[in-house]
């Protein structure tokens, strides 16, 4: 998850994209649809306002991104399967296989692997390998959530 702090979660975008303001819009609206997608699963209140305001997301803004238009070939698979992955995710952390739990709780994290495609497409493998690192410090590092903690939830 972004930093709550706007200007914080804002550094930390344009890091990871190397000042690419397209790139950061593009990963800042991809967060704010996981998020929404997300609110709408669990939660009953303003539900409709919530599916209004995804699918305005990802059938007027994303595809007006020009980060997003130029690179969709190569973004589309990505995001096909992190949404497979969030899917699962749920599906798993409700198993009784204690396996399956643990992938699920990292596999609920896919959309964060977009920060990651979108270093290599604008500065390649280094790039992406510097990127995974502070993406991972930033958003995860603090964490004190555990794998039982999700599947208690």
């Amino acid at each position: 998850m972004l930093p709550s702090d706007p200007v914080k979660s804002y550094e930390a975008l344009m890091r990871w994209t190397a000042g690419n303001v397209a790139a950061a819009d593009f990963l800042r609206e991809m967060s704010e649809i996981a998020r929404l997608a997300d609110d709408i699963v669990d939660e009953v209140a303003h539900r409709q306002r919530n599916v209004s305001w995804l699918l305005s997301r990802t059938l007027v803004a994303l595809p007006g991104n020009p980060f997003f238009a130029a690179h969709a070939v190569r973004l589309g698979p990505l995001i096909s399967t992190i949404v497979v992955k969030w899917r699962l995710s749920d599906e798993y952390r409700l198993s009784d296989d204690q396996l399956k739990q643990v992938h699920g709780f990292v596999m609920r994290e896919a959309v964060g692997d977009l920060v990651t495609a979108t270093a290599s497409i604008i500065g390649g493998d280094e790039f992406a390998m510097t990127v995974a690192a502070d993406f991972f410090q930033t958003c995860h590092a603090g964490s004190i959530e555990t794998v039982q903690d999700w599947v208690e939830e």
